[in-house]
C-alpha cells in the first residue's frame, strides 16, 4: 500500500512539473518575442540586417556551387557515415552502461586511462508514438 500511495504521489510531482515546464516555456516564447521586436524595430539594426540577408544569400550561392564538386561529396558522405557509426557506437556505449550499473549498482567507472568516470543517466518524457 505504501508504494501505492508513494506513485500516486510520484506521479502528482511529475504532472506538476510537466505543468510548470509548459508554463516556463509560454513565458519564455513570450520574453524572447518581446525582445525580436523590440530589436527588430531598431532602424540601425535592420539596415545591418538586410545587408547581412544580402551577404548570406551570396554565401549560399557559392556554397551551393562547392557541394557539387565531387571530392566535397565524397567528403559529406563520409561526414554522415562517420556520424551515424558515432550515435550507433554511443547508443550501445549507453546500454551497456545501463547494464553495467544495473549489475553493480554503482554509478562510477574506471575507465581505460585509469580515469574515475561517472555513469549519469538521464530520463525524460516524450510522445508516444501509436
Amino acid at each position: 500500500m505504501a508504494d501505492a500511495q508513494k506513485v500516486l504521489n510520484l506521479e502528482n510531482l511529475i504532472k506538476g512539473y510537466l505543468a510548470d515546464m509548459a508554463n516556463l516555456r509560454e513565458k519564455l516564447r513570450a520574453q524572447k518575442e518581446m525582445l525580436k521586436s523590440t530589436i527588430e524595430g531598431d532602424k540601425d539594426y535592420s539596415e545591418a540586417a538586410a545587408k547581412t540577408a544580402e551577404i548570406k544569400k551570396k554565401e549560399n550561392e557559392i556554397k551551393q556551387k562547392l557541394v557539387k564538386v565531387d571530392a566535397v561529396i565524397g567528403t559529406k558522405m563520409q561526414i554522415e557515415k562517420i556520424s551515424t557509426e558515432l550515435k550507433n557506437v554511443q547508443l550501445s556505449l549507453s546500454d551497456y552502461l545501463n547494464e553495467y550499473a544495473d549489475i553493480t549498482r554503482s554509478t562510477e567507472f574506471i575507465g581505460p586511462e585509469g580515469e574515475l568516470l561517472q555513469i549519469v543517466r538521464n530520463a525524460k518524457l516524450v510522445n508516444k508514438k501509436v
